[in-house]
Formats: structure tokens, C-alpha cells, sequence
């Protein structure tokens, strides 16, 4: 475990300054994962900025027609906030159902939203009300600061001064939880407006916080139990780990949701006897992870694509350098920021194309990726990638179906995560990659903190591959 030196700011100006002057600082708000994290060598600030000092940071208070919540208030604090338990129900029971005494004595509003983990609570109940995040810098709305995995629109310097919850003419949240850590295996918060608008925001599923548009069309229009009898959440939406399946977390999603409207509508909120959805089982058992992709360019031209260190560089996510050492091997330096976790991978990539007797341009390709985090531990995937051509019969277009899956595997400290995190990390990498290679091909502008020199560079060397090749 490293040394790391401990601030008290006094001010929001300071903890500004502290930011500003000390990049590799970490704020500390509860402190429930971050100093987990640093225990395990998974994170290595040089600073420790505690915001406890902060004056106005834990005030709970009645704002306009809304309600104030300061960021460093504690899940206990707002779970017996005498304001909050009488016009705000579902954040005191949603506060009260977090975790263990300990953690609710300790743990914040602010930091919960600001880690954004995929199995939270706070952000289902944030995002279900639409509130707004205030920051030292802006204000944001619940659906643009929930981003993805341990993701959110929070800059460099940025962070939370507190929440301001709108009114609700009834909101309620339920969860099934993982027994051990009392984290949601589903869970949903559904809110309805004084104008009779309804949102339902799930936790819970992997890939961080999510609406569920077609419950909220519904109920909005008719609200009813029965309204949602006909509709089954997507169960491409959630994730299979070692807790439950993708299909068991889509189904808990109805169940909750229903739960929920019956308790202000007092219908019964039983599922209805329907004939069972036998679904086909589309991925081989060893891929945990697949995706597809639609890409505007030939096989040929995706195939090259693949091959050139740049494009590679821009897709890849955190790769802070890429070198060709030998035809199809390339040796990288990727950096990967998951929550309170920071991780350096010297990483090794292999292309392994598959060629056809009629074709020089390979329709199938597997990927080997192996990572070396020092003393974290080593990651590794298997990603098996296949090409087909899709020609639009009026243009005579071709673009390319890319299909892919995935086999990730952790060792060392890195595993002592588990499945919850690792999983989902390997999930939101990969689909992250593949949307950036998609864009480069369509000549979009890259993801956020890719350089402009490396996208500039790019859209060069496609410009001469495409002239090459087109002689």
C-alpha cells in the first residue's frame, strides 16, 4: 500500500486549488470504495482531499419547490431526516436499505453518485426523479450525468456540492438484493410527476444506472398494473454473472416494477400466466461477452483498418501507446480508470486472421490480448471477430456486419473483484472499442480525451489506404 498524504480543505475554493495543483488527488468523500481500492494497491493517489470541513456540505433543506441534499450527507442522515421521511419517502427507504449500519453511518450521497457503481442504489433513485446534480462548476441532469460503467459527466477538477430533488407527486424504490453485500441484483425506482409522467430507472443489470422507456410510455398514459402486462424488459439489457443470469435479472425487473405500482395503486401485482419464451441460445458457453456492428466500409477496407497502429491506438480505450513489432503483433501501453480503480497494462495484441480459399481478405479473425498490471495482476481476452459483406441491392453499397465475443479472464488482485466489476469492465471496454472503430470508419469525430493529433493522423491514413487501394 502507498503512502498518500491526507487534506482537510476548509473551502470550496481550496478543494478547487487542491485539484488544480495535485492531479493525481483523490477527493474523499465516505470513502467506502476508494479506500478499499487503495488497500489493495488497485488505486495510488499521492492525496487524500477529505471534504468533511466543507461547510454547506451536509445540509438537508427544503430548496424553492424541490429539496437540497449537500453532498457529503450520509445515507443515515438522509434516511432519518425528519423532512425527508415526511415529503420525501422513497430517499429515506432508499437510504435506509443500503448496505449494513457501518456503511450508512459513513457512506455519502456524493460519493455513491460520483463512483457511479453499476449495482448502486442512489443513481436509480437520482436518475428515476430526473434531479439535478450540482457541481463547483455547473448543473447537470440525472439523464446526462449517468454515462456508463463507473462513468459520468463529471470533468478534471469537477465534483459534486449537492443534489436538488425535484418533487414527486409519488415515487417509490425496490430492490432484490445480493445477499452478501446487500448491493442490488435489480434494483428499480419508479417516480411519477405532478403532470402524471413516469419514469422507471433500473440498477442493478451491469452496465451502470438505465431507463425503461416502453414501462414509462405506458404507465405514463395508463396508470395501472395491468398497463405493463404485455411488456418484458429486454433481457439483452443486463448481464449473466455468478450471481444470475441476464434473463433472472429482466425478469426481476418486471416483477419489481409492477410491485412498485401496485403498492400506490393497490392492484394486485402478480405476473400474468403466460405460455414460457423459449429463447435460443445464440453465444457458445465459454464467450461470457458478444456484440455486433455495422460498419460502413467493405470487408476488405475493415480488414485494414484492423491492421493499422493508429486506428488501433484511437480505438482502443486508455491506450496511451501502440507499436507494430511485428506483422499482426503490436505491444501497448493501456491505461484503465474504473471507479476508485487505476490500472497500467503493458499489453500485448495478436491478430490471427482465418483465410478462405476465394478470399484474401479474412472473414474471420481472433484476437488475443494479454496484460501485464504489476503486482494487480494480469488480464487476458480471447476475442473471435467475424466479417460479412452486406450489400444494399439499390446502391450496390457494401458495408460489413462485424460480429464478435469475448472471453475475458483477471488474475492477482484484479480477480479479487469478482465478477461484478470484472465483467462488466471487460463488457463496457469491448463494446466502447468497437463503437470507436465503428466511427473512425464513418469519419466521425473520436470519443472524449482522444487527441485530435491521433484522429487527425487517422482520417489521413484511411484517406491513403483508400487512394492505394483503389489504383
Amino acid at each position: 500500500m502507498n503512502a498518500a498524504a491526507y487534506l482537510r480543505p476548509q473551502s470550496i475554493a481550496e478543494v478547487s486549488e487542491c485539484l488544480t495543483s495535485l492531479p493525481e488527488a483523490q477527493l474523499l468523500a465516505g470513502g467506502q470504495s476508494l479506500l478499499a481500492a487503495w488497500r489493495l494497491g488497485l488505486c495510488m493517489p499521492t492525496h487524500f482531499i477529505d471534504l468533511q470541513d466543507v461547510p454547506d456540505l451536509n445540509d438537508i433543506r427544503p430548496d424553492d419547490d424541490a429539496l437540497w441534499v449537500g453532498a457529503m450527507c450520509t445515507h443515515a442522515q438522509i434516511a432519518h431526516s425528519p423532512l425527508i421521511v415526511s415529503q420525501f419517502p422513497m430517499l429515506g427507504a432508499l437510504a435506509r436499505g443500503i448496505a449494513d449500519a457501518q456503511i450508512r453511518n459513513v457512506g455519502t450521497i456524493g460519493g455513491a453518485l460520483a463512483n457511479n457503481d453499476p449495482a448502486a442504489c442512489w443513481p436509480a433513485g437520482v436518475l428515476a426523479v430526473n434531479a439535478d446534480i450540482v457541481t463547483n462548476r455547473r448543473v447537470i441532469s440525472a439523464d446526462d450525468f449517468f454515462q456508463s460503467l463507473f462513468s459520468t459527466a463529471l470533468q478534471d477538477g469537477e465534483w459534486i456540492l449537492g443534489v436538488r430533488f425535484p418533487r414527486m407527486a409519488w415515487a417509490r424504490y425496490l430492490k432484490f438484493e445480493q445477499a452478501a453485500s446487500r448491493f442490488a441484483l435489480v434494483g428499480v425506482a419508479v417516480s411519477r410527476s405532478m403532470k402524471g409522467q413516469v419514469r422507471v430507472a433500473i440498477t442493478g443489470l451491469g452496465q451502470g444506472v438505465t431507463r425503461w422507456a416502453a414501462a414509462e410510455s405506458a404507465l405514463s398514459a395508463q396508470w395501472h398494473v395491468r398497463t405493463l402486462n404485455n411488456l418484458d424488459f429486454d433481457a439483452a439489457a443486463a448481464q449473466t454473472d455468478i450471481h444470475a443470469s441476464a434473463m433472472y435479472r429482466a425478469h426481476l425487473v418486471s416483477v419489481l416494477c409492477r410491485r412498485a405500482v401496485a403498492a400506490e395503486t393497490g392492484e394486485s401485482a402478480a405476473m400474468p400466466a403466460r405460455a414460457p419464451v423459449v429463447r435460443a441460445e445464440t453465444m457458445p458457453a465459454q464467450a461470457r461477452i458478444q456484440g455486433s456492428q455495422l460498419l460502413p466500409a467493405s470487408p476488405a477496407h475493415v480488414w485494414r483498418q484492423l491492421l493499422e497502429p493508429a486506428v488501433l491506438q484511437l480505438c482502443i480505450p486508455g491506450c496511451a501507446s501502440l507499436t507494430l513489432t511485428q506483422p499482426e503483433h503490436y505491444q501497448a501501453v493501456v491505461k484503465i480508470g474504473l471507479g476508485p480503480i487505476a490500472a497500467t497494462f503493458e499489453t500485448q495484441v495478436t491478430l490471427f486472421p482465418e483465410l478462405t480459399q476465394t478470399s484474401q481478405t479474412p472473414v474471420r479473425c481472433r484476437l488475443v490480448v494479454s496484460g501485464q498490471a504489476g503486482a494487480l495482476g494480469e488480464g487476458k481476452a480471447t476475442i473471435l471477430v467475424q466479417l460479412q459483406a452486406i450489400e444494399d441491392p439499390q446502391t450496390q453499397h457494401v458495408s460489413t456486419r462485424l460480429d464478435w465475443q469475448a472471453t475475458p479472464e483477471v488474475t492477482g488482485k484484479l480477480a479479487q473483484l469478482g465478477n461484478r466489476f470484472m465483467d462488466a469492465t471487460a463488457r463496457s471496454l469491448s463494446q466502447q472499442f468497437f463503437n470507436r472503430f465503428s466511427a473512425a470508419l464513418s469519419g466521425d469525430a473520436p470519443a472524449r480525451g482522444t487527441s485530435f493529433f491521433l484522429y487527425a493522423l487517422t482520417v489521413k491514413v484511411k484517406q491513403w489506404f483508400q487512394r492505394f487501394f483503389e489504383r
